[in-house]
Parts: structure tokens; sequence; C-alpha cells
């Protein structure tokens, strides 16, 4: 197997980092882009399911006093608030690059290995729940969501390092309690310090090699095209 991608780009346009998440997906399928590993902070913003189901989890009136707009991602899954204290994940893979594995349990099974794996790194002990996320002491520190297709697969999420707790609780209506790493530690981590160690081991994870690179123009030109749809959700 070929090393994969690994870019760590992302913008203080919260719109486009999503849409960037839609083109990444759109260009793996189609198969001008390689399968891919992304590491990236947002903006403050809540996130919702592709479909909009999960807004009924989100408070839209805390959302407007707070002037946090609510987009949309390329999969299924609960609502989740982003910040720059917050490390998203994300892994596109052609599905020739990660044959056999077909499922979305399967998906979740190895990226969460790659996440308790770094957690255990960090002296925490990580436990999966199923379709749920990954706590720690009962506390969630991380979600994920993930889309299937012909073509191609995704698994992507977060991971809770510093982010603003109480914004998080006030823009959401919270299934578990939450926490970040910084606060189980007793001491502040840069989300980006962990980034390094967690692209390794999700394509570990993965039986792959990385390779570091950039989006394309293609890339880029898609979530340009895609940033209109982003706020969909909102009416808007």
């Amino acid at each position: 197997m070929p090393p994969w991608r690994l870019i760590t780009s992302s913008w203080p346009d919260p719109d486009f980092n999503l849409a960037f998440e839609w083109g990444l997906l759109e260009a793996v399928k189609s198969g001008k882009a390689p399968t891919t590993v992304r590491l990236w902070v947002n903006a403050p913003c809540v996130v919702i399911d592709r479909s909009g189901r999960s807004s009924v989890e989100v408070r839209l009136e805390a959302c407007r006093e707070l002037g946090l707009p609510v987009l949309r991602r390329p999969t299924a899954g609960g609502a989740v608030y982003h910040d720059e204290g917050n490390l998203n994940w994300t892994v596109v893979a052609r599905r020739e690059d990660i044959w056999p594995v077909r499922w979305p349990s399967e998906l979740e099974s190895l990226a969460s290995g790659a996440l308790i794996d770094l957690l255990a790194s960090l002296g925490l002990r990580g436990q999966l729940r199923p379709r749920e996320g990954i706590f720690v002491g009962g506390l969630k520190v991380s979600g994920m969501a993930f889309y299937v297709g012909r073509q191609a697969l995704m698994v992507h999420g977060t991971l809770l390092v510093c982010s603003d707790l109480r914004a998080l609780r006030t823009v959401l209506r919270c299934k578990f309690e939450v926490t970040n790493i910084s606060d189980l530690l007793g001491y502040k981590l840069d989300p980006w310090s962990l980034a390094p160690d967690l692209a390794i081991r999700l394509a570990r994870a993965f039986g792959a090699g990385l390779v570091k690179g950039t989006p394309s123009d293609h890339e880029l030109d898609l979530a340009e095209a895609l940033r209109p749809r982003m706020r969909q959700a909102e009416g808007k």
C-alpha cells in the first residue's frame, strides 16, 4: 500500500473548513485525490449531520446570541461543538486502500484504537462505547461520525483538548458529560501538540504510512463551490 497523504490545513473561516471536508470526500471518491489523513482546528461553530436531523440537539437561539454558525458535515451522527481548543481529525480513504474494511463499526474500531493509544501515551485510560464515543472515567472526550460509499469511506471526529466547555454546554443539549484532556491531566495542552502523534497512530491503525502533502487546487475549488451549502441547516 502506498503511503497516505497527511494534510494539516485549516482556515479561519469555519464555513470553508467544513466545505473542505465535503470537497475532500468528493475528490477522493472521484479518484482526483489520494487517501488522506487530515488534522485541523476550527473557529467556534456548531456542526450537525448532513441530513440536519441532529439540529434538534442544538440550542439555536443560544447559537444566534453567541454569533455561532450552525454548519453541516458530510456524515451522519449527532451535533458537535468546534473551537480552537478542539483537535479535529479526518480519514478519507479510497475503497481499494482500506479493503477489507467495509462497515462503520470497523471504521469506529480502528479509529478509536488510535485515539485510545494516544490517550494511553498521556497516562489516560480511554474506553470506546460503540456509537457513542470515547470516554475517560465516564466523561466523553471524543466523538466520531462515518460515511460509507461505493468509492470511498470517511471517518472523522473530535478530540476535546482545551475547549470552552461552558460554550459547548450552552449551545448543545449534551447526551453525556464531557471533559477536556487538559482538565484530566491538570495542565493545558495545545491541540496541535497532539496532532503529529495522532496522525501517525491513525495511519498505523489502518496499516498505512504517511507522507506530508497539501490540498490541491481542485480540492480548494470544490470547497469554494460547496461553501454556500454549509449553512442550509440555518435556512441561509
